[in-house]
């Protein structure tokens, strides 16, 4: 198994529990794009407070950056999951797609 494949993993559990958690949530098809989608503008939100182009909200730049992190952390969580479900494996896709760009050495 390799580290995205365990990454994964983890977050489907995280999901799962997630489901059990709150019964009510309709988790469908559509849920993992529309959740990516929230979870960028989220990122964007605090990458924009970051840079002093939103409000800092009594931030400090650290608190900010953790912020930032967590944001992301839920954005590539939803996007690995949306992966799986949609039988795509990221290795293999950025394998085909980006480095097919590296020049073989």
């Amino acid at each position: 198994m390799n580290d995205i494949q365990e990454l994964t993993k983890k977050c489907r559990q995280v999901m799962d529990k997630y489901q059990i958690d709150f019964p009510d949530v309709k988790i469908d098809r559509d849920y993992l794009p529309f959740k990516i989608a929230e979870e960028f503008g989220e990122l964007t939100q605090t990458y924009l407070m970051l840079t002093d182009r939103g409000r800092q909200k009594g931030k400090s730049k650290e608190q900010i950056q953790e912020m930032m992190r967590d944001e992301f952390a839920d954005m590539f969580a939803y996007l690995l999951l949306f992966a799986e479900d949609e039988g795509i494996d990221p290795a293999e896709a950025l394998e085909k797609k980006w480095f097919k760009y590296i020049e073989k050495a």
